[in-house]
């Protein structure tokens, strides 16, 4: 056991037992029936519906039995996301985990700590015999990292509970009381494909090493997005050379900042010179661009060979797609310093044979910046000919100035952190949104214990902070 001489143990011998079990988005049914099993053995009640979402209930402790029920909420899946060079199967493999200092991390993958750690929280409170608290009903979601579909179709009439604490926040500085609405974009650009004649030369063009990262929490940050950038590299070859595009493909999930793509073109063999010369100034362009947030940024090149490639037109179709669909930071807030109020995430692209797949995500502090992006998007689709569909829409959660939870949290917060706790929103997606939309007066906090660089790789969580974070949890029922 690699967590087994760390403390809190009774949440990390839970978060240890279920990296080994695969669970991500869409893959959630070993996960549930093993907490469902977990918790069923302790005598709690446990429903547990055909999305595998999971409501358990369990009864308040000696002098707490009249008190008004909690509500703990956190999701089952986690982002998978690798390395390249990682050989890792999500649907089977465990995750790997290892520490380095203060932090616990995974071999090559994402660490699943978002929101494993909630998770284990939760099990740590269904296990406890000693720890005063209220009547918990405990939500463990599922899907939230692909639009939220557990907890939008969750059964509300379960819950009773007027007060919620979400576990899915990756800051102990801070509570968020508010979060960003989420929209999926699907678009589609219709393939047609020509015959590569024997007079042209390929390469296969690699974007990579880039630090990539969550596409609410991070994308203030300014990193380079390897599509975006392919993209570029793209059009700089497409305005001097007669270039064709046979595949592009780059990103894993469409909530993850993509760290490497990948695209292979076909051009003149009498070009090949000023085609090298073309990706050395891009290299020397974006090494610049990026030496703050991607130090580590490589493009790389090296011959290949294809049969086949898109049409001009689809080509240039898709280059215009890759550089000027909505990426990054698009609104930040007036009223908070730091706060982004509008971005999308151009995240995943896949070359088919009757199309070429993009997906996006746009985020919103309310809905009509959704609503613009949206706009801006169906434009773009209308020039290009693409086929443009938006999925997965999840609600903003509005800040509320009036919370008692909040007051009662902010009040025991500082005697165990030594500080005091900043109150902010989220511009990444929490399903708060959805229980504020389906409980009407519901009053909700969202916190958790530092984990940095999450949907990615480096995704590391901080021992001494679940210490701080589990002890706070403790407090806060106690308080309540």
């Amino acid at each position: 056991m690699t967590l087994a001489n760390y403390k809190p143990q009774e949440v990390f011998k839970h978060f240890e037992a279920i990296s080994q079990i695969p669970r991500g988005s869409g893959n959630e049914k070993a996960v549930s029936d093993y907490i469902a099993d977990f918790a069923a053995e302790f005598g709690h009640e446990v429903v547990q519906d055909k999305l595998h979402n999971l409501v358990i209930f369990k009864p308040g402790t000696a002098g707490y039995e009249g008190s008004a029920p909690v509500i703990l909420q956190a999701h089952l899946d986690m982002v998978c996301e690798k390395n390249a060079d990682t050989v890792h199967d999500f649907l089977k493999d465990p995750i790997n985990l290892y520490i380095d200092g203060d932090f616990i991390k995974a071999k090559g993958t994402t660490l699943g700590a978002d929101n494993g750690l909630g998770v284990a929280m939760c099990m740590a409170l269904l296990e406890s015999t000693d720890l005063p608290h209220p009547p918990l009903e405990i939500v463990l979601t599922s899907e939230e990292e692909t639009g939220m579909d557990g907890a939008k179709n969750l059964d509300f009439s379960l819950l009773s509970g007027k007060r919620m604490v979400n576990l899915d926040n990756s800051e102990d500085t801070a509570f968020v009381m508010g979060c960003a609405a989420g929209t999926t974009v699907e678009y589609h650009l219709p393939a047609e494909w020509v015959a590569v004649t024997a007079d042209k030369s390929a390469l296969s063009i690699t974007v990579n090493g880039l630090t990539g990262g969550h596409s609410g929490g991070d994308i203030k940050k300014e990193r380079g997005n390897a599509l975006r950038i392919l993209g570029h590299i793209l059009s700089a070859l497409q305005l001097q050379v007669d270039i064709s595009i046979a595949n592009v493909s780059g990103g894993m999930k469409v909530n993850a900042i993509p760290r490497e793509a990948v695209a292979t073109v076909a051009f003149p063999k009498s070009d090949s010179d000023k085609v090298v010369g073309i990706l050395e100034t891009c290299c020397k362009d974006f090494a610049q661009q990026y030496r703050v947030t991607d130090s580590n940024l490589q493009i790389s090149w090296e011959a290949d060979s294809v049969g086949k490639a898109l049409a001009t037109d689809v080509g240039r179709s898709l280059i215009a797609s890759l550089t000027l669909m909505p990426n990054g930071v698009q609104h930040l807030s007036m009223e908070i310093e730091g706060l982004v109020n509008a971005s999308c995430n151009l995240g995943v692209v896949e070359t088919l044979h009757e199309y070429v797949k993009i997906l996006a995500m746009p985020r919103g502090a309310a809905g009509f910046y959704n609503q613009q992006m949206e706009v801006q998007i169906s434009g773009l689709a209308k020039l290009t000919g693409a086929q443009v569909t938006f999925l997965q829409r999840s609600p903003a959660w509005p800040y509320n100035p009036n919370s008692e939870l909040l007051k009662v949290a902010l009040e025991h917060y500082t005697p165990i952190y030594g500080r005091k706790a900043k109150v902010e929103a989220s511009h990444g997606g929490l399903e708060c949104g959805i229980f504020a939309e389906n409980i009407d007066g519901i009053d909700i906090i969202a916190f958790g214990a530092t984990t940095l660089d999450l949907h990615t790789p480096d995704e590391r969580l901080s021992i001494s902070s679940v210490g701080k974070t589990w002890d706070f949890v403790e407090t806060l029922l106690k308080a309540l």
